[in-house]
């Protein structure tokens, strides 16, 4: 249940982003992709450090999943900028 949470999670602020600023070079795909990958590299990194777990809802590791989206978004945007 854990992984498909951080899918939505990622999709969810992938959808949010492209709505506040919507992307530029690579369009919505581009932008679902990446946030879902941030919030499946947070959600692992959670994991990794016994912070949160696959098989449960854990606050933690739903927050580390939307800071990893976010940052991963917000790193791309950056990169692609310069």
């Amino acid at each position: 249940m854990g992984l498909l949470t951080w899918v939505i999670i990622g999709a969810l602020v992938g959808i949010a982003v492209n709505r506040l600023r919507p992307a530029s070079g690579g369009g919505f795909a581009v932008a679902q992709v990446l946030a879902v990958t941030g919030a499946l590299i947070g959600g692992y990194v959670c994991a990794v450090f016994n912070i949160g777990t696959l098989a449960t809802l854990e606050p933690t590791s739903l927050l580390a999943a939307l800071a990893g989206s976010l940052l991963f978004l917000f790193v791309f945007r950056k990169l692609r900028m310069s």
